[in-house]
């Protein structure tokens, strides 16, 4: 008993469901090569699951392509303030391998001079997501905000980046104004494809060592 409930945990999926997938879905492709279907079928159970939550950052993110060692699900959506990020991570009661938070510029949106109060608040709900999630997430990534340009919030983003560095420290926190640079950013705040790399290879290579089927997935 104890065996299953470990298998459970380690795959956010019904066991039985699972199960039953390896049985009809030969049956529903009998003109394929089952063996072939039954190994991708066995080989995306096998992955890790990561979800993720943010704003346009996240629902742009091309997972499919750059993250595909993961089982990825994204809870975000263009123009959500971490209220809504905050109400997402709420709502979702699923359990997963590793989640990853990423939010916190729109909630300054032509907000050129944010006061210290308000930067708190916003980090404060980034807090409390994070929290959320560490109580169903075997492990956890935060992103902090990079360096962007006007009409974006400049100021904002700095001093939301600062308090995250002072005040997230209790999980693995990507610095990620140390990576994306200028010629990264598509309209001074969202990344281009050689951004978005640079992202996932720091989420796999803070993942990896937590995740040993990572290793064996390769």
């Amino acid at each position: 008993m104890q065996k299953r409930k470990g298998l459970r945990k380690r795959f956010p999926i019904d066991l039985n469901l699972a199960l039953l997938l390896l049985i009809i879905f030969p049956l529903i492709n009998c003109d394929k090569d089952p063996s072939s279907d039954t190994e991708k079928l066995i080989s995306y159970l096998a992955k890790p699951s990561l979800a993720m939550y943010g704003d346009s950052i996240v629902a742009s993110w091309p997972v499919q392509e750059q993250l595909s060692d993961f089982n990825t699900i994204k809870f975000a959506f263009p123009g959500v303030d971490t209220n809504r990020i905050l109400s997402s991570v709420q709502n979702d009661q699923n359990r997963y391998n590793a989640c990853l938070y990423e939010g916190g510029i729109n909630d300054f949106l032509e907000n050129y001079f944010p006061t210290q109060s308000q930067v708190d608040a916003t980090v404060n709900r980034q807090i409390q997501s994070i929290q959320i999630l560490l109580t169903r997430c075997e492990h956890v990534v935060a992103l902090n905000l990079w360096n962007i340009k006007f009409p974006w919030p400049t100021l904002a983003v700095a001093m939301i980046t600062a308090e995250m560095k002072e005040r997230i420290t209790f999980v693995p926190r990507i610095d990620t104004e140390l990576l994306i640079q200028d010629d990264m950013l598509t309209d001074g705040n969202h990344p281009n494809k050689d951004g978005y790399y640079l992202l996932s290879k720091a989420v796999r290579e803070q993942l990896q060592p937590l995740l040993p089927i990572l290793y064996l997935n390769k």
